[in-house]
């Protein structure tokens, strides 16, 4: 969010809720407000609209709600349940102002996508993730473009596929 990075949840022995700012300027990390959830692990986050944003994840069940974080205030605000099934291990990331949340485990792993509205604070559902279900994927995006890639499908996968929000295509291979 803006220059600063941030890292939350977790398992160290025990589920985590605290939640830390990094200053790549001075090397440093502050200890901001703890995640407004109940402490887990597996949970996915985005940024969008100078706010962040982390959802789902694993504290003994899968979990569905999902939490705005604004850093002007230090304070996180529940927001509308993610729009799929409870779920951890699950891969997000913004384009055009919007977060997308999808794949993960749900008790068998998934393809589902969602894109989350941050104005409206509500969920779409969008074009089935194209490759084979999986959980514990990667994803980033570019500005136009999301990328899931790699996980665990029914063994680990080295695949890559591309998101257009824009023009809502079904995943593709990235090429």
């Amino acid at each position: 969010i803006g220059t600063k990075g941030y890292l939350g949840t977790g398992n160290d022995g025990s589920n985590r809720n605290d939640f830390w700012e990094y200053d790549p300027a001075t090397d440093t990390w502050t200890q901001r407000a703890a995640f407004g959830g109940t402490g887990r692990y597996w949970a996915v986050g985005f940024s969008t609209s100078a706010k962040g944003y982390i959802g789902t994840g694993y504290d003994g069940s899968n979990r569905k709600d999902f939490w705005e974080y604004d850093p002007g205030s230090d304070a996180w605000s529940p927001k509308a349940d993610f729009g799929g099934s409870g779920r951890n291990s699950a891969v997000g990331f913004t384009i055009g102002g919007k977060g997308f949340i999808g794949t993960g485990y749900d008790g068998s792993n998934t393809s589902d996508f969602w894109e989350y509205n941050a104005t409206s604070n509500t969920w779409v559902q969008k074009a089935t993730y194209s490759g084979a279900p999986r959980h514990a994927a990667t994803g980033f995006s570019n500005g136009t473009k999301g990328y899931i890639g790699t996980g665990s499908a029914v063994t680990n996968a080295s695949d890559l596929w591309a998101y257009s929000a824009f023009i809502d295509l079904t995943c593709s291979v990235a090429g």
